[in-house]
């Protein structure tokens, strides 16, 4: 997606300061939508699980409801190619946003049980 996001401003079909509105509120959303999941240690396996409460499932629900539709809710302002490059932009900042906020939970995790190996 980063890629994408990246050829699409080289080639002009987005400029700067959309992609990075698009990125940065992704980024914001996945990783609010991240920190909800409950990421804990498995005793027996000896692993990390992630948990999702009612509430993250009720939250997780109206993420995806607007994932898949943020193309008709942009659409009213963006057209064509752009529209294209910013959903583009926005699933890479998505995404991005939700490996920082695991990548950092589990961390914390196995920081916990004194298994996080120093780099």
């Amino acid at each position: 997606m980063s890629g994408i996001m990246i050829y699409d401003l080289l080639t002009g079909k987005i400029n700067f300061w959309l992609a990075f509105l698009a990125f940065g509120s992704g980024n914001l959303l996945g990783y609010l939508v991240g920190s909800i999941s409950k990421i804990k240690w498995h005793e027996e396996d000896s692993v990390v699980i992630a948990k999702m409460d009612r509430i993250g499932i009720i939250i997780l629900v109206i993420y995806l409801s607007f994932s898949l539709s943020r193309r008709w809710i942009f659409g009213h302002w963006i057209h064509g190619d752009m529209l294209s490059a910013f959903s583009f932009s926005f699933a890479a900042g998505v995404i991005l946003g939700r490996f920082i906020s695991t990548r950092i939970k589990i961390r914390n995790v196995l920081k916990e049980q004194g298994r996080l190996m120093k780099p």
